[in-house]
């Protein structure tokens, strides 16, 4: 109907402007919460002279990889495998990787594109090997004869997708002074006990902080400075982030922060 449909317009148009205004990590902060708290990606090489006929063509496989402390993808790769064939030959690569929410285009996801390179033998494999299994603890098979330890090294360029209309290019020094987020890692256990046991207060919180009336809403994700929600209404869906009222250091000021926003909508709500 006429009303639904301009209800419908009104909501994305409030969601709209709260989005734009909405405080969020920079792109190069952003780049660095996917590819730190992911461990698997696409991983794209130049197919080597022997490929047959995928020889210098994209040859692409999800791949398991870790960050080191710079945020780069650390990978242990078969000397049977494509892409370390590939690699030996021309280390040119493109890693991407999603969100770990993602679901479709509208989720956020990043490219890296760099130098795959074997790491030296010696203290650099123990550090690389070290953080791998730190992310993947049952990649036993990663001490076989056969495996070696690849990083990605002289990135030339990193493209971010944030979402709708939110998209740009990291240079090598902004992600190089992006710091590892502090509460990114938490995001899985405090989105599931919010969406479990407190629903209705997240409802209470879009309404009071974005002043919209929605059927439900899912937190997605947490970082620092907030929360990246998916609210729905009649059926639609829409992107909502939420902004702490200040910045969270660690698990526990997550908490004050969501309580705290809690309470103001919950009193708000009542004052009505």
């Amino acid at each position: 109907s006429a009303s639904a449909l301009a209800g419908a317009e009104a909501l994305a148009e409030a969601l709209a402007r709260h989005e734009s205004r909405a405080a969020r990590l920079s792109f190069a902060e952003e780049a660095r919460v996917i590819l730190d708290t992911n461990g698997c990606g696409a991983l794209s090489t130049l197919g080597n002279q022997r490929a047959g006929v995928l020889a210098g063509f994209p040859c692409g496989s999800v791949a398991a990889y870790a960050s080191d402390e710079d945020g780069l993808p650390i990978f242990a790769l078969s000397a049977l495998s494509q892409h370390a064939r590939d690699a030996r030959e021309n280390g040119k690569a493109t890693l991407t990787v999603t969100r770990a929410e993602f679901e479709d285009v509208s989720d956020g996801r990043v490219s890296m594109s760099g130098i795959l390179t074997e790491v030296d033998a010696g203290e650099a494999t123990a550090r690389a090997r070290a953080r791998y299994l730190a992310r993947h603890p049952g990649a036993f098979w990663v001490d076989f004869g056969d495996f070696a330890w690849y990083k990605m090294t002289e990135v030339v360029a990193i493209r971010i997708v944030g979402g709708f209309a939110r998209a740009g290019s990291v240079t090598v020094e902004e992600y190089a002074n992006a710091r590892p987020d502090p509460v990114a890692a938490f995001s899985a256990p405090v989105c599931g006990h919010m969406n479990a046991d407190h629903g209705d207060s997240l409802r209470d919180v879009v309404k009071h902080y974005v002043g919209v009336d929605v059927d439900s809403v899912e937190m997605r994700s947490i970082d620092a400075l907030g929360m990246n929600c998916r609210v729905v209404k009649d059926g639609e869906k829409y992107a909502c982030r939420l902004p702490f009222e200040s910045a969270a250091t660690g698990r526990k000021e997550v908490k004050d922060q969501i309580v705290l926003m809690t309470r103001n909508a919950a009193a708000a709500a009542n004052a009505q």
